[in-house]
């Protein structure tokens, strides 16, 4: 399953420069549509005690509303390409067992400062 969320993710990176910048709102799909893969390989998603999630929903509302507090208007007035990229492929390669990678690829690889730039070239 990983390597098929893999390749729809690839595609659309190809695809969305061709089309212009990308969006805040575009980059908040794409993290949260690649949080929720990791989550779903994980198997953190499920209704068994333990689980991160209840459902795929859950983790989409919860995942979205991680990133749009992390890279918000008055914050991130425009999106960094590259950094978006680096951020989407850590996602998709972070382990499942590591905490500290985990925490590293939310809060570093995909913080503002590395996800973010100053104003659209």
């Amino acid at each position: 399953m990983r390597s098929s969320s893999s390749l729809s993710l690839l595609s659309l990176l190809v695809i969305l420069p061709a089309c212009g910048p990308t969006t805040r709102e575009d980059a908040h799909n794409l993290a949260t549509r690649a949080a929720c893969d990791y989550y779903e390989d994980c198997e953190e998603i499920g209704s068994e005690a333990g689980k991160e999630f209840q459902d795929r929903k859950e983790c989409e509302v919860k995942s979205r509303d991680f990133f749009q507090g992390a890279w918000r208007t008055n914050n991130c007035a425009a999106i960094n390409e590259k950094g978006l990229e680096t951020c989407l492929e850590r996602i998709r390669t972070t382990s499942c067992t590591s905490g500290s990678d985990f925490f590293n690829t939310l809060f570093i690889i995909c913080g503002a400062g590395a996800v973010c730039q100053d104003a659209e070239n």
